[in-house]
């Protein structure tokens, strides 16, 4: 870690690491449900054709999903504008881990096509949200936060303004002893074209680590190094797990579920394990079929083929997965 990363004293160092355990259960592997969808989860029930319960308020819908998966779950994901009734009516186990996130929603700037424009025209910006902070997470009983950060290692200026964020946000946190999770994902430049960009993902993927890992990040939530694992081997795909664990260097990681099929990611999750990854932190990929469902079905569906595919990955990750106490976590 850095140094300003124990400007907090031993003490608050103490309870971080013990904070982030916590979020892997018993067996130190984190089997976490990602509810903390805003605008996206807007959009998912807005999208045309949809057979989703546009008519059920936002709130009451997190409630529902809360109730159903987290007791399956070693970690939850939640945030305050939409999940405050959940956090209110004890939906969430207290053995459960809670992590909420800290960005706004939207994006400032723009990529200018090359990626290398001026001032705010340089790629995609996170901001934080005005109305809540790492102390308020404190009082709702938060285990750690989170920040999603778009990022390109390759876009200079747009990559330092984005470290900037998170060596700020690691020191709030770290001052009240809680662990950051940072979620880099590359992104595609506005005239990028699309095998230009996956034949370069993995490598971003490492270059970002490499890049914000000695900021001080507790735990890192990372995407499957491949857009495409049917155009590689297995060998191929692990050995780009592999490579993204050499960049950890010892700071645990969990794989993104990035909205894919369970079938697919339950052979992400064993892959990243093989590889060191401690487990995974997936969303809409496990609940969005619930989404599908009628009003009155959303929790049932919920509580059962979602809860199950969760449990199933769960159960692949206790497997494959390396524990954290047998991650450096300083």
């Amino acid at each position: 870690m850095t140094p300003a990363a124990d400007v907090a004293g031993p003490s608050a160092a103490v309870g971080r690491r013990r904070r982030l355990l916590r979020l892997g259960g018993l067996r130190g592997v984190i089997a976490g449900i990602a509810i903390d969808h805003r605008d996206s989860l807007r959009v998912m029930l807005e999208r045309p054709g949809s057979t989703s319960p546009a008519s059920v308020d936002l709130r009451s819908l997190k409630l529902m999903l809360t109730r159903a998966l987290a007791p399956a779950a070693t970690a939850l994901m939640l945030d305050a504008e939409l999940g405050a009734l959940a956090l209110e009516n004890g939906a969430v186990p207290p053995a459960v881990g809670l992590i909420m996130p800290l960005e706004a929603q939207g994006e400032e700037g723009r990529d200018d096509g090359d990626g290398h424009g001026d001032g705010d025209a340089v790629g995609p910006r996170t901001r934080l949200m005005d109305d809540f902070s790492p102390d308020i997470s404190v009082r709702y009983g938060a285990d750690a936060c989170k920040v999603l950060l778009p990022y390109r290692a390759d876009d200079r200026e747009a990559a330092t303004r984005q470290e900037a964020l998170v060596t700020s946000t690691v020191a709030a946190c770290h001052e009240l002893g809680l662990p950051l999770v940072v979620e880099p994902v590359p992104y595609r430049r506005r005239h990028e074209p699309a095998d230009t960009f996956a034949a370069a993902y993995g490598h971003l993927v490492v270059a970002g680590v490499e890049r914000l890992r000695p900021l001080g990040v507790d735990l890192l939530k990372l995407p499957f190094p491949l857009l495409d694992m049917a155009t590689a081997s297995e060998a191929a795909a692990l050995d780009a797990c592999r490579a993204i664990d050499v960049a950890c260097d010892g700071t645990p990681w969990v794989l993104l579920g990035a909205g894919i099929d369970t079938a697919t990611f339950l052979d992400q999750i064993r892959l990243a394990g093989s590889a060191g990854a401690s487990g995974f932190l997936a969303g809409r990929g496990i609940w969005g079929a619930a989404l599908d469902a009628q009003p009155a079905d959303v929790e049932r569906i919920a509580g059962t083929r979602c809860r199950a595919d969760l449990e199933h990955c769960r159960e692949v990750a206790e497997r494959f997965a390396r524990p954290m106490a047998a991650s450096r976590i300083d």
